[in-house]
C-alpha cells in the first residue's frame, strides 16, 4: 500500500457525517493525524481539493476550508507550480499542540452536542487544572 492509499484510508476512517464535528474539521484533523503519523512530510504535496473531495465523496467547498484552515495554522503552505504542500514548521513542533487542542476542541463539541451542559464542562476542566496543579505542587516540593 502505498502513502497516498494510507492517506486516504485514514481520511476516509475519520469521516463521521453524524458527528456534530464539522466535516471540514474531520478533514483538517485527519490531514494532520496523517502528518504527525509521516503519512506527509513537510514538502510533500497534497491531493488537490477537488481530487480529495472527489475521493472523500466530499463538496469541494468542504476540502477547501480544511486546506484553508491548514495554511492559515502554518501546517500547509502553498507554492506557485507545486500546489498546497505540507510546511517544514508543521514537522517542527507546535503542531502537536495545536492538534491536541483541536481534539479538545472536537470532543467538547461532541459533549455539548450530547446534553452536557457547558457548565458542567468547565467544573470538569477546573478539577482537572486544579487536580494537575496540586500534583506538580508536590512533586516540586511547595
Amino acid at each position: 500500500m502505498t502513502r497516498a492509499d494510507e492517506l486516504l484510508d485514514t481520511l476516509k476512517s475519520g469521516l463521521d457525517p453524524s458527528s456534530a464535528v464539522p466535516l471540514y474539521a474531520q478533514v483538517r484533523g485527519g490531514l494532520v493525524h496523517a502528518i504527525e503519523r509521516g503519512l506527509l512530510r513537510p514538502g510533500d504535496p497534497l491531493p488537490t481539493v477537488r481530487a480529495l473531495a472527489a475521493e472523500l465523496n466530499l463538496a469541494v467547498n468542504t476540502v477547501a476550508k480544511a486546506y484553508t484552515a491548514l495554511r492559515h495554522e502554518g501546517v500547509t503552505e502553498n507554492r506557485a507550480g507545486a500546489g498546497t504542500t505540507v510546511a517544514a514548521a508543521a514537522w517542527a513542533g507546535g503542531l502537536h499542540h495545536r492538534e491536541a487542542l483541536e481534539r479538545w476542541r472536537q470532543h467538547t463539541h461532541d459533549l455539548l452536542a450530547a446534553g452536557i451542559e457547558g457548565d458542567r464542562l468547565r467544573t470538569a476542566l477546573d478539577e482537572v487544572l486544579g487536580a494537575r496543579q496540586e500534583h506538580n505542587g508536590q512533586d516540586s516540593g511547595l
